[in-house]
């Protein structure tokens, strides 16, 4: 499990939400696996929407890994559900 630590930068946040950031970049990043390998600008930006979304006030887990991986431009389906 890898944490989204590394991408946080100019905010602070409670540990539960850096522990709910972590999950959903997790879930993202595995979701993406289906597609191929992804390389490290995938994440970062996976990392800076989930970490821009939690600043702005959302709270749940999977809308941030959907609305991340909507950034990516990855066509949201039943797979990821």
């Amino acid at each position: 499990m890898t944490s989204i630590v590394p991408f946080i930068s100019n905010a602070v946040f409670e540990p539960a939400d850096i522990q709910l950031m972590s999950d959903a970049y997790n879930k993202a990043i595995e979701d993406v696996y289906g597609f191929g390998h992804p390389n490290k600008i995938v994440g970062k930006v996976i990392a800076t929407r989930i970490i821009t979304l939690t600043k702005g006030g959302e709270r749940d887990s999977n809308r941030l890994r959907e609305r991340a991986l909507a950034a990516c431009g990855f066509k949201l389906d039943r797979a990821f559900k």
